[in-house]
């Protein structure tokens, strides 16, 4: 049974920290969907960025405040939340990249990424409810969209590979195609270890 996490301070700070995430995710579906870089998308960016660190800092520390497998929980789920926001500033760079360059996707790719970027984002209140409740039926529910969302990455690779093949797709756009989808499935898999028995390690 995954240990749950009580401790008022560290509870406050993943709701917090899972409210900045959520919010920056959004953002960045948002300049990769319209294709361009708001003023709201560098401020959210810029601003999270800075108070993510701080709020992950905290949240690490805050393990000192409990014993036993309780700190444990804390530490591991730290450091998971560490890896989901790099891997979500990692698919940030590959958006501004795209953005900046005017790097043009097919509409099957606009699709397929804009679709698992909607259902990670859609997950992640879930991955919440699970860390603080480690409820068995939330837990088993994020298991399942986790693998079908990497299924789905995995499979949109393949097509992409058929289209660059045909022709279909520039070389440039391929590179951060295949990036952005590496990068979601990091963030899927880490939403997985965050609910794991184990707090099992990252990517």
């Amino acid at each position: 049974m995954k240990k749950k996490i009580v401790n008022s301070s560290a509870t406050r700070e993943i709701d917090s920290i899972v409210k900045m995430l959520g919010e920056v995710f959004t953002e960045i579906q948002g300049a990769f969907t319209k294709n361009r870089l708001s003023l709201k998308y560098q401020q959210t960016t810029s601003e999270a960025s800075k108070t993510l660190r701080k709020s992950l800092v905290t949240f690490y520390e805050a393990a000192e405040e409990v014993g036993g497998d309780e700190a444990l929980a804390v530490q591991a789920t730290a450091i998971n939340l560490s890896k989901v926001f790099y891997d979500i500033m990692k698919l940030s760079n590959q958006v501004e990249t795209k953005v900046k360059g005017k790097v043009m996707f097919s509409d099957e790719a606009v699709a397929e990424v804009n679709d698992i970027f909607r259902r990670t984002a859609e997950l992640l209140p879930h991955v919440a409810d699970a860390m603080r409740t480690c409820n068995p039926l939330i837990i088993a529910h994020v298991d399942k969209e986790v693998d079908e969302l990497r299924a789905n990455a995995a499979n949109s690779a393949v097509l992409h590979e058929d289209r660059l093949c045909k022709g279909a797709c520039h070389p440039k756009a391929s590179i951060i195609f295949m990036q952005m989808l590496q990068h979601l499935q990091d963030i899927l898999w880490h939403f997985k270890a965050l609910v794991s028995e184990n707090g099992m390690p990252g990517l």
